[in-house]
């Protein structure tokens, strides 16, 4: 089974604020180039047999994607589709907005953005949300690393921010997006320590030499068993990241240097990624 734990939908148009649109300009982000987003999420997520759908609620840096409209979305696809509610812990009414989510919308588990959001990951608010997800269940899955977004401390994405944060929730299901990159060894570093913390790679493939030295990495330090399988929709597609995932070794071709070696990326891909977080099939909620 391949499940895609990393996809977003949204309508740039009216969940776009101002500054995110001139962030976007700025660093030569084409949007056309996403097409109609939830339609051609519906279309290339088949290429996985489960896909982890959210959206994006960060106010510090214009993302205004309402998570009903997310879980409308999920509802089109429900048998192979799951909803994650995202969260902003600096807009008034964060929990309820949780709760909301979680027992009428049907999230099963959280996006956190710390970077997004303007909020440190060890902010007393985001530990409200942290006791919550413990207490029913919910993994959380953050963004981690760097982004074009600007306004806010790149510092809030370190990876060695969220180490403390495992150890004050040990039961708490954690997912460090994008290996965390530029800092792949912080993030590294914090899921061999942690029984419930993983990574993903989506958004890493299309940059192939960080990208390899980054599952290097892994191998080395025999942390593979960690890293679970997502794309970043419709910054790239789950079948294109399938695609980039297995020619990682392309980019050393010749050179004489180590492989990744192809079990290694085949366990990634075909990781059971509902079993490391506690999710359910998208089939048993469904029914």
């Amino acid at each position: 089974m391949i499940v895609d734990v990393h996809t977003h939908v949204f309508k740039s148009g009216s969940d776009f604020g101002p500054k995110l649109q001139a962030d976007l300009k700025r660093c030569g982000v084409d949007q056309a180039v996403w097409g109609d987003v939830a339609e051609r999420h519906l279309e290339t997520t088949r290429a996985a047999d489960v896909a982890v759908v959210f959206g994006l609620q960060a106010a510090a840096t214009d993302w205004n994607i309402p998570n009903e409209e997310v879980a409308a979305h999920v509802k089109r696809a429900a048998d192979r589709l799951l909803f994650f509610a995202s969260i902003d812990p600096a807009k008034p009414g964060f929990m309820e907005e949780l709760e909301k989510c979680h027992q009428q919308f049907g999230a099963v588990g959280v996006k956190l953005a710390p970077l997004y959001q303007n909020v440190h990951p060890a902010d007393p608010r985001c530990y409200d949300i942290y006791r919550y997800c413990v207490t029913h269940g919910l993994p959380i899955l953050f963004h981690a690393g760097t982004s074009f977004v600007s306004g806010t401390p790149l510092d809030y994405s370190r990876p060695v921010h969220f180490d403390a944060v495992a150890l004050d929730f040990p039961d708490l299901r954690m997912v460090l997006a994008h290996l965390g990159h530029p800092w792949e060894g912080e993030t590294i570093s914090v899921i061999r320590r942690h029984a419930n913390v993983y990574a993903d790679l989506s958004a890493l493939y299309y940059r192939p030499w960080q990208f390899y030295n980054s599952m290097r990495l892994l191998v080395e330090y025999r942390t593979e068993s960690k890293v679970l399988f997502g794309s970043d929709f419709p910054f790239t597609t789950t079948e294109d990241s399938l695609q980039g995932v297995r020619e990682l070794n392309n980019v050393i071709a010749g050179s004489g240097l180590p492989t990744v070696p192809e079990e290694v990326i085949e366990g990634i891909i075909h990781r059971d990624a509902l079993a490391c977080l506690g999710l359910p099939h998208p089939n048993a909620i469904s029914k």
